[in-house]
């Protein structure tokens, strides 16, 4: 059988300060680092998983940002399409009246002409017909 002594309360005495030595020297500041590592770990991941969803937000704004500023484009060039359009119609329509206006003067400057030309003509017709009469009948007609 296994004799006790006091070696062996000189051995559990040993091992009770190693272990309380080693617990306080060792052991709690290795599982104070494991502990902040794991700490640190878990704030990283929840640091990077804020990140990822700021980045979505961002890219959600981005993105209707530029479907925005596309829409405002698309806007601004139909309304200036529709600007030079109008202002188009409303050169063609002043072009149109001017040109009128022109064929109408011109319609009047031909009528006076040939009312001029009529007038002409009588009187020319008139003065023939007075030579031929008098020519015929031999004297003057007043």
């Amino acid at each position: 059988m296994i004799a006790l002594d006091y070696t062996v309360l000189i051995q559990i005495a040993a091992f009770l300060v190693f272990w309380f030595l080693l617990t306080r020297l060792l052991f709690k500041p290795f599982i104070g680092l494991l502990e902040e590592r794991e700490r640190r770990t878990e704030g990283a991941k929840a640091e990077a998983a804020a990140l990822k969803e700021e980045g979505e937000r961002l890219s959600k704004e981005y993105e209707q940002a530029i479907a925005k500023a596309k829409d405002e484009g698309r806007a601004a060039k139909e309304t200036i399409l529709q600007e030079a359009r109008q202002a188009r119609e409303r050169l063609l329509g002043q072009a149109r009246e001017e040109a009128a206006r022109m064929v109408q003067a011109a319609r009047e400057e031909i009528r006076k002409e040939l009312e001029r030309g009529r007038e002409l003509a009588a009187r020319e017709a008139e003065a023939i017909a007075r030579q031929m009469a008098e020519k015929i009948l031999g004297r003057r007609i007043g």
